[in-house]
């Protein structure tokens, strides 16, 4: 029998019979999803200037990184990999979502970002790169934010960027 479940990062529901090990939406560790019935929406975040300003520069983060994927994605050299930059440009394009949501602002657009063409090699370390970054970002704003929301968060993007630093390492 299927129960929906809801991640408690990006507030997203599954139908299953048991919680996923990780979110299939954002990404999240499954100790985020939880019982729809305790499910809690947080949506916009009373924040101070600098935890708002950190999210600002995560959301472009997160934009830019879409783009990226689904250049990406449109010229993958084989299936596996074409798979792969579209589950991680859907998975960005939900961290823009939530952070967007979180900060009170609208989800920017995807902008038009170039990738390496067809060279999945070449993606998938620019692919490394970009993970990197937000990563090392997505720390920083946790360890820096004064509200629980926030580090909450970030650390649970930080551990889904290493997700996807995994990914990368794999197959490049």
């Amino acid at each position: 029998m299927f129960s929906p479940y809801r991640c408690q990062i990006c507030g997203e529901t599954y139908l299953g019979s048991d919680a996923p090990d990780r979110c299939p939406y954002c990404g999240a560790h499954g100790r985020w999803m939880m019982g729809a019935a305790e499910w809690v929406k947080t949506g916009k975040v009373e924040m101070s200037e600098q935890s708002y300003e950190d999210c600002m520069k995560a959301i472009q983060l997160e934009v830019g990184n879409a783009a990226f994927y689904k250049c990406a994605q449109k010229n993958a050299q084989t299936q596996v990999t074409q798979a792969i930059f579209k589950r991680l440009q859907k998975q960005e394009a939900e961290h823009a979502e939530l952070l967007a949501e979180m900060a009170g602002v609208e989800e920017p657009d995807l902008p038009d970002e170039d990738c390496a063409g067809n060279d999945d090699a070449q993606n998938l370390a620019d692919a490394h790169a970009r993970e990197q970054r937000a990563i090392q970002f997505y720390l920083q704003v946790a360890d820096r934010a004064p509200e629980k929301r926030v580090q909450e968060v970030f650390r649970a993007l930080a551990d889904i960027e290493s997700e996807h630093l995994k990914i990368s390492n794999i197959y490049r």
